[in-house]
Protein backbone atom coordinates (compact mmCIF):
# COMPACT_ATOMS: atom_id res chain seq x y z
CA UNK A 1 0.00 0.00 0.00
CA UNK A 2 1.41 3.44 -1.46
CA UNK A 3 0.18 6.65 0.42
CA UNK A 4 1.07 10.36 -0.57
CA UNK A 5 0.71 11.87 2.75
CA UNK A 6 2.88 15.36 2.49
CA UNK A 7 3.62 17.50 -0.82
CA UNK A 8 6.05 20.63 -0.74
CA UNK A 9 5.36 22.76 -4.00
CA UNK A 10 7.60 25.13 -5.16
CA UNK A 11 7.21 27.26 -8.85
CA UNK A 12 5.42 24.82 -10.47
CA UNK A 13 3.19 26.72 -12.44
CA UNK A 14 0.66 28.41 -11.43
CA UNK A 15 0.56 27.24 -7.82
CA UNK A 16 1.79 29.35 -4.83
CA UNK A 17 4.85 27.46 -2.91
CA UNK A 18 3.11 25.65 -0.01
CA UNK A 19 2.76 22.50 1.96
CA UNK A 20 -0.17 20.44 2.18
CA UNK A 21 -0.99 17.43 4.25
CA UNK A 22 -2.39 14.81 2.50
CA UNK A 23 -5.53 12.39 3.11
CA UNK A 24 -4.83 9.13 3.19
CA UNK A 25 -8.08 7.80 1.60
CA UNK A 26 -9.55 10.94 -0.39
CA UNK A 27 -8.96 14.44 -1.33
CA UNK A 28 -11.47 16.45 -3.45
CA UNK A 29 -9.89 19.77 -5.55
CA UNK A 30 -12.86 22.14 -6.48
CA UNK A 31 -12.00 25.48 -8.04
CA UNK A 32 -13.00 27.56 -11.31
CA UNK A 33 -11.51 26.74 -14.33
CA UNK A 34 -8.04 27.50 -15.10
CA UNK A 35 -7.75 27.79 -10.75
CA UNK A 36 -4.97 25.14 -11.10
CA UNK A 37 -6.61 22.23 -9.94
CA UNK A 38 -5.36 20.17 -13.13
CA UNK A 39 -1.74 21.41 -11.96
CA UNK A 40 -1.72 19.80 -8.66
CA UNK A 41 -2.47 16.36 -10.13
CA UNK A 42 0.41 16.90 -12.74
CA UNK A 43 2.49 17.37 -9.60
CA UNK A 44 1.45 14.44 -8.05
CA UNK A 45 1.79 12.41 -11.54
CA UNK A 46 5.25 13.60 -12.17
CA UNK A 47 5.77 11.88 -8.36
CA UNK A 48 4.95 8.59 -10.16
CA UNK A 49 6.14 8.83 -13.46
CA UNK A 50 9.12 11.32 -13.78
CA UNK A 51 7.29 13.73 -16.14
CA UNK A 52 3.97 15.46 -16.96
CA UNK A 53 0.58 14.32 -18.93
CA UNK A 54 0.34 17.71 -20.18
CA UNK A 55 3.78 19.10 -21.52
CA UNK A 56 6.65 17.85 -22.95
CA UNK A 57 8.78 20.86 -22.52
CA UNK A 58 10.09 21.59 -18.69
CA UNK A 59 9.99 24.99 -19.16
CA UNK A 60 5.99 25.21 -19.82
CA UNK A 61 6.03 23.24 -16.00
CA UNK A 62 8.15 25.66 -14.12
CA UNK A 63 6.18 29.23 -12.00
CA UNK A 64 7.26 32.32 -14.74
CA UNK A 65 10.54 33.56 -14.46
CA UNK A 66 11.42 31.00 -11.72
CA UNK A 67 14.48 28.85 -12.92
CA UNK A 68 13.14 25.85 -11.37
CA UNK A 69 10.22 23.71 -9.89
CA UNK A 70 10.41 21.32 -6.77
CA UNK A 71 8.73 18.70 -5.37
CA UNK A 72 9.02 16.96 -1.68
CA UNK A 73 6.55 14.51 -0.99
CA UNK A 74 6.66 12.10 2.21
CA UNK A 75 5.28 8.99 0.58
CA UNK A 76 4.24 6.00 3.17
CA UNK A 77 4.32 2.65 1.74
CA UNK A 78 4.08 -0.78 3.39
CA UNK A 79 4.33 1.35 6.99
CA UNK A 80 7.70 2.53 5.60
CA UNK A 81 8.03 5.98 5.14
CA UNK A 82 10.20 7.61 2.15
CA UNK A 83 11.31 10.93 1.03
CA UNK A 84 11.03 11.73 -2.57
CA UNK A 85 12.79 15.18 -4.57
CA UNK A 86 12.07 16.07 -7.72
CA UNK A 87 13.77 18.86 -9.13
CA UNK A 88 13.16 20.34 -12.89
CA UNK A 89 15.46 22.95 -14.44
CA UNK A 90 15.30 23.77 -18.57
CA UNK A 91 19.06 21.97 -18.21
CA UNK A 92 19.07 19.67 -15.57
CA UNK A 93 16.82 17.21 -13.64
CA UNK A 94 17.41 15.44 -10.04
CA UNK A 95 15.78 12.85 -8.90
CA UNK A 96 16.51 12.13 -5.24
CA UNK A 97 14.96 9.01 -2.68
CA UNK A 98 16.05 8.64 0.88
CA UNK A 99 19.01 10.59 0.02
CA UNK A 100 19.89 8.73 -2.70
CA UNK A 101 19.96 10.15 -6.53
CA UNK A 102 18.12 8.55 -8.79
CA UNK A 103 19.33 7.65 -12.21
CA UNK A 104 15.66 6.23 -13.91
CA UNK A 105 12.27 6.31 -13.58
CA UNK A 106 11.90 2.80 -12.70
CA UNK A 107 12.25 3.68 -8.85
CA UNK A 108 9.80 5.48 -8.57
CA UNK A 109 7.14 3.85 -10.45
CA UNK A 110 8.46 0.70 -8.14
CA UNK A 111 7.38 3.49 -5.19
CA UNK A 112 4.37 4.93 -6.23
CA UNK A 113 2.47 3.52 -9.52
CA UNK A 114 -0.46 6.27 -10.44
CA UNK A 115 -2.88 6.15 -13.09
CA UNK A 116 -5.20 9.40 -14.18
CA UNK A 117 -8.54 9.96 -15.74
CA UNK A 118 -9.19 12.67 -18.20
CA UNK A 119 -9.74 14.28 -21.71
CA UNK A 120 -6.74 13.42 -22.86
CA UNK A 121 -7.11 10.00 -22.12
CA UNK A 122 -9.10 9.98 -25.54
CA UNK A 123 -6.25 9.90 -27.06
CA UNK A 124 -6.02 6.62 -26.09
CA UNK A 125 -8.54 5.37 -28.55
CA UNK A 126 -8.16 8.23 -31.21
CA UNK A 127 -4.40 8.56 -31.76
CA UNK A 128 -1.25 7.21 -32.14
CA UNK A 129 -0.38 3.94 -31.20
CA UNK A 130 2.64 5.05 -29.08
CA UNK A 131 -0.70 5.92 -26.34
CA UNK A 132 -1.71 2.48 -26.88
CA UNK A 133 1.78 0.67 -26.14
CA UNK A 134 2.55 3.09 -23.69
CA UNK A 135 -0.52 2.05 -21.52
CA UNK A 136 0.08 -1.53 -21.94
CA UNK A 137 3.78 -1.21 -21.26
CA UNK A 138 3.08 0.60 -18.18
CA UNK A 139 0.61 -2.20 -16.91
CA UNK A 140 3.00 -5.21 -18.14
CA UNK A 141 6.15 -3.63 -16.10
CA UNK A 142 3.92 -4.49 -13.01
CA UNK A 143 2.85 -7.89 -13.97
CA UNK A 144 5.97 -9.29 -15.40
CA UNK A 145 9.84 -8.84 -13.67
CA UNK A 146 10.97 -9.73 -17.32
CA UNK A 147 9.44 -7.26 -19.07
CA UNK A 148 11.64 -4.06 -18.69
CA UNK A 149 15.50 -5.84 -18.93
CA UNK A 150 13.83 -6.72 -22.10
CA UNK A 151 12.79 -3.81 -23.23
CA UNK A 152 15.82 -1.61 -22.05
CA UNK A 153 17.93 -4.01 -24.29
CA UNK A 154 15.52 -4.46 -27.21
CA UNK A 155 15.23 -0.05 -26.87
CA UNK A 156 19.24 0.27 -26.66
CA UNK A 157 19.71 -2.41 -30.18
CA UNK A 158 17.33 0.16 -31.78
CA UNK A 159 18.64 3.12 -30.77
CA UNK A 160 22.25 1.60 -32.09
CA UNK A 161 21.00 -0.07 -35.17
CA UNK A 162 18.62 3.55 -36.48
CA UNK A 163 22.57 5.25 -36.12
CA UNK A 164 24.13 2.55 -37.74
CA UNK A 165 21.11 2.38 -40.50
CA UNK A 166 21.68 6.90 -41.10
CA UNK A 167 25.49 6.06 -41.11
CA UNK A 168 25.28 3.50 -44.13
CA UNK A 169 26.63 0.42 -42.23
CA UNK A 170 27.36 -2.99 -44.24
CA UNK A 171 24.96 -5.52 -43.55
CA UNK A 172 27.07 -7.53 -41.78
CA UNK A 173 27.70 -4.97 -38.92
CA UNK A 174 23.90 -4.80 -38.60
CA UNK A 175 23.34 -8.22 -37.76
CA UNK A 176 24.52 -8.12 -34.10
CA UNK A 177 21.89 -5.50 -33.53
CA UNK A 178 19.34 -7.87 -35.64
CA UNK A 179 19.43 -10.27 -33.54
CA UNK A 180 19.09 -8.52 -30.21
CA UNK A 181 16.38 -6.97 -31.69
CA UNK A 182 14.66 -10.57 -32.69
CA UNK A 183 15.52 -11.97 -29.29
CA UNK A 184 14.10 -9.42 -27.34
CA UNK A 185 11.31 -8.36 -29.43
CA UNK A 186 9.91 -11.97 -29.63
CA UNK A 187 9.94 -12.05 -25.34
CA UNK A 188 8.51 -8.78 -25.03
CA UNK A 189 5.70 -9.51 -27.90
CA UNK A 190 5.14 -13.40 -25.63
CA UNK A 191 4.87 -11.06 -22.32
CA UNK A 192 2.35 -8.53 -24.07
CA UNK A 193 0.05 -10.87 -25.66
CA UNK A 194 -0.20 -12.93 -21.83
CA UNK A 195 -0.83 -9.59 -20.36
CA UNK A 196 -3.49 -8.60 -23.13
CA UNK A 197 -5.27 -12.16 -22.00
CA UNK A 198 -5.83 -11.35 -18.26
CA UNK A 199 -6.56 -7.61 -19.00
CA UNK A 200 -9.18 -7.68 -21.40
CA UNK A 201 -11.01 -10.50 -19.45
CA UNK A 202 -10.93 -8.47 -16.43
CA UNK A 203 -11.81 -4.99 -18.72
CA UNK A 204 -14.94 -6.76 -19.63
CA UNK A 205 -16.13 -7.19 -16.17
CA UNK A 206 -15.99 -3.26 -15.39
CA UNK A 207 -17.02 -2.46 -18.86
CA UNK A 208 -20.44 -4.37 -18.06
CA UNK A 209 -20.56 -2.68 -14.88
CA UNK A 210 -20.05 0.47 -15.94
CA UNK A 211 -23.19 0.23 -18.49
CA UNK A 212 -21.72 -1.01 -21.80
CA UNK A 213 -23.76 -3.32 -23.35
CA UNK A 214 -21.17 -5.22 -25.94
CA UNK A 215 -17.96 -7.20 -24.76
CA UNK A 216 -14.88 -5.51 -25.75
CA UNK A 217 -12.05 -7.50 -27.72
CA UNK A 218 -8.62 -6.41 -27.96
CA UNK A 219 -7.09 -6.88 -31.21
CA UNK A 220 -3.08 -6.43 -30.33
CA UNK A 221 -1.21 -6.16 -33.82
CA UNK A 222 2.70 -7.23 -32.85
CA UNK A 223 4.47 -4.55 -35.46
CA UNK A 224 5.69 -7.29 -37.65
CA UNK A 225 4.08 -9.80 -40.03
CA UNK A 226 3.11 -13.19 -38.37
CA UNK A 227 4.60 -16.25 -38.87
CA UNK A 228 7.85 -14.21 -39.75
CA UNK A 229 11.17 -14.28 -37.08
CA UNK A 230 11.80 -10.88 -36.50
CA UNK A 231 15.20 -10.96 -36.80
CA UNK A 232 15.26 -12.32 -40.40
CA UNK A 233 12.80 -10.25 -41.51
CA UNK A 234 15.17 -7.41 -40.23
CA UNK A 235 18.29 -9.26 -42.10
CA UNK A 236 16.14 -9.40 -45.34
CA UNK A 237 15.60 -5.50 -45.32
CA UNK A 238 18.61 -4.34 -44.05
CA UNK A 239 18.31 -2.29 -47.84
CA UNK A 240 15.08 -1.12 -47.37
CA UNK A 241 15.60 0.39 -43.76
CA UNK A 242 18.81 2.12 -45.06
CA UNK A 243 17.10 3.85 -47.86
CA UNK A 244 14.61 5.18 -44.37
CA UNK A 245 17.01 5.18 -42.12
CA UNK A 246 14.94 3.72 -39.23
CA UNK A 247 14.15 0.13 -38.33
CA UNK A 248 10.31 -0.27 -39.66
CA UNK A 249 9.69 -3.80 -38.13
CA UNK A 250 9.45 -4.56 -34.53
CA UNK A 251 7.53 -4.21 -31.49
CA UNK A 252 7.78 -0.11 -31.59
CA UNK A 253 5.67 -0.31 -33.85
CA UNK A 254 3.10 -2.33 -32.44
CA UNK A 255 -0.69 -1.38 -31.96
CA UNK A 256 -3.72 -1.88 -30.05
CA UNK A 257 -7.40 -1.66 -31.05
CA UNK A 258 -10.82 -1.93 -29.37
CA UNK A 259 -13.59 -3.73 -31.06
CA UNK A 260 -17.18 -4.77 -30.27
CA UNK A 261 -17.96 -7.40 -32.93
CA UNK A 262 -16.38 -6.56 -36.05
CA UNK A 263 -16.38 -2.83 -35.89
CA UNK A 264 -13.66 -0.43 -34.30
CA UNK A 265 -14.61 1.48 -31.56
CA UNK A 266 -12.65 4.47 -32.56
CA UNK A 267 -15.51 4.56 -35.50
CA UNK A 268 -18.24 3.76 -34.01
CA UNK A 269 -18.69 4.32 -30.25
CA UNK A 270 -20.01 8.16 -29.11
CA UNK A 271 -17.69 10.02 -27.00
CA UNK A 272 -19.49 8.75 -24.06
CA UNK A 273 -19.21 5.33 -24.64
CA UNK A 274 -15.14 6.00 -25.29
CA UNK A 275 -15.19 7.54 -21.58
CA UNK A 276 -16.87 4.61 -20.37
CA UNK A 277 -14.44 2.12 -22.08
CA UNK A 278 -11.29 4.41 -20.95
CA UNK A 279 -12.74 4.24 -16.90
CA UNK A 280 -13.07 0.24 -17.54
CA UNK A 281 -9.18 -0.05 -19.34
CA UNK A 282 -8.31 2.23 -16.13
CA UNK A 283 -9.74 0.37 -13.50
CA UNK A 284 -9.14 -2.64 -14.98
CA UNK A 285 -5.11 -1.91 -15.16
CA UNK A 286 -5.38 -0.24 -11.89
CA UNK A 287 -6.85 -3.78 -10.60
CA UNK A 288 -3.85 -5.73 -12.36
CA UNK A 289 -0.92 -3.59 -10.92
CA UNK A 290 -2.23 -4.47 -7.36
CA UNK A 291 -2.48 -7.88 -7.75
CA UNK A 292 0.78 -7.83 -9.15
CA UNK A 293 2.71 -5.43 -7.28
CA UNK A 294 0.72 -5.44 -4.03
CA UNK A 295 0.70 -1.39 -4.31
CA UNK A 296 -2.95 0.02 -5.01
CA UNK A 297 -2.01 2.69 -7.50
CA UNK A 298 -2.69 6.76 -6.53
CA UNK A 299 -5.27 7.86 -8.93
CA UNK A 300 -6.28 10.90 -10.10
CA UNK A 301 -9.57 12.18 -11.77
CA UNK A 302 -9.51 15.58 -13.36
CA UNK A 303 -13.13 16.42 -13.98
CA UNK A 304 -15.24 13.48 -13.05
CA UNK A 305 -18.32 14.75 -14.76
CA UNK A 306 -17.00 14.92 -18.58
CA UNK A 307 -18.50 12.78 -20.54
CA UNK A 308 -19.97 11.07 -18.26
CA UNK A 309 -23.86 10.96 -17.21
CA UNK A 310 -25.01 10.70 -13.26
CA UNK A 311 -25.71 6.62 -12.92
CA UNK A 312 -22.05 6.06 -14.66
CA UNK A 313 -20.40 8.62 -12.64
CA UNK A 314 -21.78 7.42 -9.59
CA UNK A 315 -21.02 3.86 -10.15
CA UNK A 316 -16.92 4.91 -10.79
CA UNK A 317 -17.20 6.47 -7.37
CA UNK A 318 -18.05 3.47 -6.10
CA UNK A 319 -15.79 1.29 -8.19
CA UNK A 320 -13.07 3.45 -6.76
CA UNK A 321 -14.31 3.76 -2.99
CA UNK A 322 -14.05 -0.38 -3.10
CA UNK A 323 -10.18 -0.04 -4.64
CA UNK A 324 -7.52 0.36 -2.10
CA UNK A 325 -6.20 3.58 -4.06
CA UNK A 326 -5.94 6.79 -2.56
CA UNK A 327 -7.67 9.18 -4.68
CA UNK A 328 -7.47 12.66 -5.82
CA UNK A 329 -11.04 14.09 -7.91
CA UNK A 330 -11.02 17.27 -9.18
CA UNK A 331 -14.18 18.73 -9.68
CA UNK A 332 -15.99 22.43 -10.91
CA UNK A 333 -17.11 24.65 -7.36
CA UNK A 334 -20.23 22.56 -6.08
CA UNK A 335 -20.97 19.58 -4.07
CA UNK A 336 -19.77 16.17 -5.06
CA UNK A 337 -22.08 13.43 -3.63
CA UNK A 338 -19.60 10.50 -2.58
CA UNK A 339 -20.38 6.74 -1.86
CA UNK A 340 -20.94 6.49 2.03
CA UNK A 341 -17.59 4.53 2.32
CA UNK A 342 -15.44 7.76 1.32
CA UNK A 343 -17.13 10.02 3.64
CA UNK A 344 -13.71 10.46 5.36
CA UNK A 345 -12.22 12.75 3.05
CA UNK A 346 -10.82 15.55 2.43
CA UNK A 347 -11.24 18.87 0.61
CA UNK A 348 -9.31 21.14 -1.25
CA UNK A 349 -10.09 24.50 -2.34
CA UNK A 350 -7.90 26.06 -5.03
CA UNK A 351 -8.46 29.73 -6.33
CA UNK A 352 -5.52 31.80 -8.45
CA UNK A 353 -3.15 29.29 -7.73
CA UNK A 354 -3.32 29.45 -3.92
CA UNK A 355 -4.81 26.15 -2.08
CA UNK A 356 -6.70 26.13 1.15
CA UNK A 357 -8.50 23.54 3.34
CA UNK A 358 -12.11 23.62 2.40
CA UNK A 359 -14.39 22.71 5.53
Amino acid sequence: MSRLRQLRLDNHRNLATTTLELHPRCTLISGKNGSGKTALLEAIYLLGRGKSFRENQTRHLIAHDQPYLRLIARIEKNGEEHLLGIEKSAREHRLRLDGQNLKNLAALAALTPVQILNSDNFAHIDQGPEHRRRYLDYGLYYHDPAFLPAWQRYNYALKNRNAALRQNWRAADLAPWNHILGETGTQIDTLRRAYLEKLENTLNTYHAELGGYERIHIHYQRGWPAGQPLAALLDANNERDALLKHTRDGIHRADLRYHAGDRDIAHHYSRGQQKTLICALILAQTRLITADSGTAPIILIDDIAAELDRARQEKLLQFLADSDSQLYITHIDGDLELPPALADHQRLHIEAGHIREHT
